[in-house]
């Protein structure tokens, strides 16, 4: 953060002007109640300042501050208290929420005004001299009152932006944990699939060679559509897309398993034509989906 002094050597403001400032004090103080009352009435008229002037005892009390602070503009004690007083009244302006805006347009105003006062009042030769230094100390005020804001904002979008980027950070490592325990589930599975795979062909050893090929047939196809399952889970951490026909894929093959398994236990007509409209169903929603994922590669 600069210092003060730094913000004046920036400015190249100067002693002469200074003392410049200070002979311009029996000019703009008799002024001063006008100016400071057309300042008011000026905000008074826009709704989103005049909002902060409705109680009287606090217009009261703001109208003396600012004619205050209008005339240490003249007094000449531009040093460290000074800068502390500005940064006060900047941050006055950001904690009970007045735009920016309005501190642009009431300097403009002042500006203006006092403007015309040393046009009309103060003598040709110093004219030039006089509102060049009214000029410095008004973009000196702006300067130190506007950063305020500034400060202020970039603060608050810091912290949003850490905490932001903290939550992205955690979605992230918790959306990648998930997925871990996905292939790691989707890896046990499969393993169990297999594990019933070869006792449905053990089936066939052990004298139910019916039962044991309608079972393994069923298992081949489960464990299929595990691989599946485990090729595009792995795609998909590797930047690929997420495929909904898989998932209509297994409620698919779960079907025909189920029919496989039906025939074996003699189920009776109607439960098998039920069986059988789910698969033709699912076959359908299946195509439908496969054509679409299709079309969008």
């Amino acid at each position: 953060m600069r210092t003060f002094q730094e913000i004046k050597d920036n400015y190249r403001f100067t002693e002469a002007e200074v003392e410049t400032l200070r002979g311009l004090l029996p000019v703009v103080e008799p002024h001063a109640d006008r100016l400071v009352s057309d300042f008011y009435h000026l905000f008074q008229q826009m709704p989103d300042a005049a909002k902060f002037l409705q109680d009287e005892a606090r217009l009261a009390r703001l109208t003396e501050m600012h004619r205050a602070w209008l005339l240490t503009l003249f007094q000449g004690s531009f040093d460290e208290r000074y800068y502390l007083r500005l940064q006060r009244i900047g941050h006055t302006h950001v904690r009970i929420g007045l735009s920016a805006h309005f501190v642009y347009v009431g300097m403009n105003f002042l500006r203006l005004r006092l403007q015309k006062i040393i046009d009309t009042e103060v003598e040709p030769k110093l004219r030039e001299l006089s509102l060049r230094a009214m000029e410095k100390i008004l973009d000196l005020n702006l300067d130190v009152i506007a950063r305020t804001y500034h400060e202020e904002e970039m603060r608050r979008v810091f912290l949003s932006y850490r905490l932001d980027n903290a939550l992205i950070r955690f979605a992230h490592r918790f959306t990648f944990g998930l997925n871990m325990l996905l292939l790691v589930g989707l890896i046990a599975l499969s393993l169990g699939v297999v594990a019933v795979l070869a006792h449905d062909i053990s089936l066939i050893f052990r004298g139910n060679p019916e039962k044991g090929l309608v079972s393994a047939l069923g298992s081949l196809l489960i464990l299929w559509l595990m691989i599946e399952l485990l090729d595009a889970e792995i795609d998909r951490l590797q930047g690929g897309g997420f495929q909904l026909s898989l998932f209509v894929g297994v409620a698919l093959v779960a079907f025909i398993r189920k029919v496989l398994v039906a025939s074996l236990a003699h189920e009776s007509l109607q439960v098998e034509i039920l069986y059988l409209a789910g698969i033709f169903i699912l076959g359908a929603i299946y195509w439908l989906v496969s054509r679409t994922e299709t079309r969008k590669v």
